[in-house]
Parts: structure tokens; C-alpha cells; sequence
């Protein structure tokens, strides 16, 4: 699998049905965006919609001795959530797929779907269909849907990786490098787990959607939002790529945990750059919208760090002032 490229593949999908303007729609009905966001959306008279596909697969997504069922579901629903959260969306509802081995019994499917009501209900998102089969492996597909009320302020309805402007600040949310951490820390096997150690596991675990602070966001007109799945300098470059801009980041600004740093004092760093499952938003803003994201930041207590700025570019990636190899999760290889 090591000869597959992901993004190739991906580009080789858009040139072949990316093309939106060979589908013929009904008058009042658009799509205004299909591959290469976080979810493709759409938009009627008084409505934007977007909508977002994930998959958790066995062995390549968890391990299932790490998490009890009703823990795996909540994360299957977060990781959705966390794309509907990039594009500045309410949560409407969600679509869940589920391929179980012989050895899953009816009281884990029924435990697992305690964790996604537990999500479902905080987050206002019913599950309103899917599937249950049988699979030679443990899988997870969860669909989810956004929308958003249509007004005059925001007329690109939903955040995008299109907008970039150089003179942007870059900006995250949360820390960065903790589930990459917690993942490492799992799989150690230790039973004596001190409470940084606790701390950095649950990140893992139990990533947070950062909905209200997308939402947030999209108010004040942010220029771009991605969330990091599969790494910061990864999931910077796919911002830079989109808007055909330079991204430098500051590696002294990343906002890092002290308990990060107190467990993986060499490593901290390496995980903050290119750790996967953050589920934190990266965005740019312009300066002017500085005070606004500060007032956000107090509104969702949460800390919203600048940690670098756009140039103008090609769509490279700079660390530090230098020209860097955007690395990060890559299901091909891995």
C-alpha cells in the first residue's frame, strides 16, 4: 500500500466526477461544494447544508482492547462532528454504519449506541438511519449533516480551505500533540498511569468537537477553517494547497500542554507538529479580526493561539522561516 497516494487518488476522483456542473439540479437547489472540504454543501432559498463521511476501521483507526464500546461510539460521533464543526455548521443529524465481526455481541452494539445517543443528545444530532452488517473486521461509518440559516453577512454560507489571504494570522485552538501522546502512553500497556498520563490518554479517547467555537467563528468571518486529523503541518499545507498561499508557522508559539511536556519532554514538540486526532480547528483570520477572536476564545473558555501567518506562495509549508516537509497521517503510510 505504500505506492498509493492519497492525495493523487483523491485528485484522480475530482477529475473524473468532481465536475458539478454536468448535474442538472431543480430551480432554488445548489451544490456549491463537493470534493475537498471538510463537507461538501449545498444551499436552498433559506438554507445552507453540508454533510461529511468518516470511517473507524480495526487495527488502523483503534484498537478495540482501548476503548469500551460506549467510549468508541462517542469518538465515531466527535470525529464527524469535529468536520461539521470546521465548516461553521450546526449539527441536524447523522447516518450510522456499522460492519461487526462474529465476536461483537448484542449488549457491546447496544453499549456502543449509548455512547453515540450520549453525543447525539449534547450535540443536538439524532441518528436518523444506517446500517448494521457483518464484517470480517471491526468498521465504523458515520454520515453527519450541518446546516446553517442563510443571511446576508455570510455569503459563503459555510467556512472553507478556499479563502486564505496572505497577511492572514494562523491560529488553533486548544493543544496540540496530546492525542498522539495518549495513543503512545496506550500503547505502552501500563497499568500505573500517574494523572498527566490519565489526561493525555482521555484526549485520545475522547476528542472534543469544537462546535460552538466554528460556529462562533463563521459569525465574524474568519477567512478558512480545516480540523487537524491527521496533523498540523499536514493540515496546514492542505489550507496553504487550497488557497495557493505560504503558510509559516512559528514552532515557539504551539500551544503544548504541560502535561505533554512533562511526559514526552523530548518528543513534545514532534507530536505537536505532526500528531494526528487533535480534533482542535485551525484557521486564518485577518488582524483585523483580532479582537473579535479574543472575545470568542472568553466566550468558549478555550485558549485560541496565533502560531504563524500566510505569505504569498505556492502552497508550501514553512517551519520556523524554512521551507518543510509537511508529514503527518497518511493511511498509506502507516
Amino acid at each position: 500500500m505504500k505506492n498509493i497516494n492519497e492525495k493523487k487518488i483523491i485528485q484522480n476522483i475530482v477529475d473524473k466526477t468532481g465536475d458539478l456542473s454536468r448535474y442538472k439540479m431543480p430551480q432554488g437547489l445548489e451544490i456549491i461544494k463537493g470534493i475537498g472540504d471538510d463537507a461538501a454543501y449545498w444551499k436552498s432559498e433559506d438554507f445552507g447544508y453540508c454533510v461529511t463521511s468518516d470511517s473507524l476501521v480495526e487495527n488502523v483507526h483503534f484498537k478495540l482492547m482501548n476503548f469500551s464500546a460506549d467510549k468508541l461510539g462517542e469518538k465515531a460521533v466527535a470525529v464527524n462532528l469535529s468536520d461539521i464543526a470546521a465548516m461553521g455548521a450546526n449539527p441536524m443529524g447523522m447516518l450510522i454504519n456499522l460492519g461487526v465481526t462474529n465476536d461483537i455481541t448484542e449488549k457491546w452494539i447496544n453499549d456502543f449506541y449509548d455512547g453515540i445517543t450520549k453525543l447525539a443528545l449534547k450535540y443536538n444530532c439524532p441518528v436518523i438511519g444506517g446500517d448494521i452488517v457483518k464484517s470480517e473486521i471491526l468498521n465504523i461509518s458515520v454520515t453527519c449533516i450541518g446546516y446553517k440559516k442563510l443571511n446576508i453577512k455570510n455569503k459563503n454560507i459555510f467556512l472553507t480551505r478556499e479563502s486564505v489571504n496572505p497577511g492572514d494570522l494562523v491560529y488553533v485552538s486548544g493543544y496540540l500533540g496530546n492525542s498522539k501522546a495518549g495513543l503512545e502512553i496506550l500503547n505502552l500497556l501500563k497499568t500505573d498511569l500517574n494523572d498527566s498520563e490519565i489526561y493525555l490518554i482521555n484526549s485520545h479517547l475522547t476528542p472534543v468537537p469544537r462546535i460552538e467555537l466554528g460556529i462562533d467563528l463563521n459569525e465574524i468571518g474568519i477567512t478558512s477553517c480545516i480540523d487537524i486529523s491527521d496533523g498540523l503541518l499536514l493540515d496546514s499545507s492542505r489550507l496553504a494547497d487550497s488557497s495557493i498561499v505560504n503558510i509559516n508557522i512559528n514552532s515557539s508559539m504551539l500551544p503544548i500542554s504541560v502535561e505533554l511536556k512533562v511526559i514526552f519532554p523530548e518528543e513534545y514538540k514532534n507530536y505537536a507538529l505532526g500528531g494526528g486526532e487533535d480534533y482542535e480547528l485551525l484557521f486564518t483570520a485577518s488582524p483585523n479580526n483580532q479582537e473579535n477572536i479574543k472575545k470568542i476564545a472568553e466566550k468558549n473558555e478555550l485558549n485560541l493561539s496565533i502560531i504563524g501567518e500566510v505569505n504569498n506562495g505556492n502552497g508550501e509549508i514553512m517551519l520556523d522561516g524554512s521551507l518543510t516537509d509537511p508529514k503527518g497521517w497518511d493511511h498509506f503510510d502507516n
